[in-house]
């Protein structure tokens, strides 16, 4: 992810990703679909990757925006939906099936940020660090995460 116009008040802190790759998912792979799962502000989306057509199960924080669920990220499994992908979003023993779409840039990120930190969600969760008094800038907020919009397909 390019480090363009982030700033001292907005920074990427991103886990430590032996914590998420051996701790965190394998644990919030098994908890999530199940109706324990509901209880917690997360899911795990099931995505075949567009080139390698490999099988992704991603534990993931989902918050819910007016334009639908929206996930903040700077892995690189966010590229899959560039062009728009269909998905699962297995969350609380409940299985959706969903569109996701990347959004890269300012104009569609920065709006979505502040929607999810005046909900209550703690900004040390979404993995940007951003200064107690500062509000940040569409650009600040795309410059240190992508976000994928995964909106629900109505069943058949």
């Amino acid at each position: 992810m390019d480090d363009g116009p982030a700033s001292a008040d907005v920074r990427s802190v991103p886990p430590p990703l032996w914590l998420m790759r051996y701790v965190a998912n394998p644990v919030l792979r098994r908890l999530l679909p199940t109706r324990l799962g509901r209880w917690i502000p997360a899911a795990v989306l099931q995505v075949t990757g567009r080139r390698s057509g490999r099988h992704y199960r991603i534990p993931l924080l989902v918050h819910d925006v007016d334009d639908g669920t929206v996930v903040f990220t700077d892995a690189a499994w966010a590229l899959n939906f560039r062009a728009g992908a269909e998905a699962e979003l297995v969350r609380g023993g409940h299985r959706h099936r969903v569109r996701g779409v990347l959004a890269e840039d300012g104009a569609q990120v920065g709006p979505w940020l502040p929607e999810v930190l005046a909900a209550g969600t703690s900004a040390r969760l979404l993995g940007p660090a951003i200064r107690r008094d500062h509000v940040p800038s569409d650009d600040e907020a795309a410059a240190v995460r992508r976000a994928v919009l995964l909106t629900e397909i109505p069943p058949l």
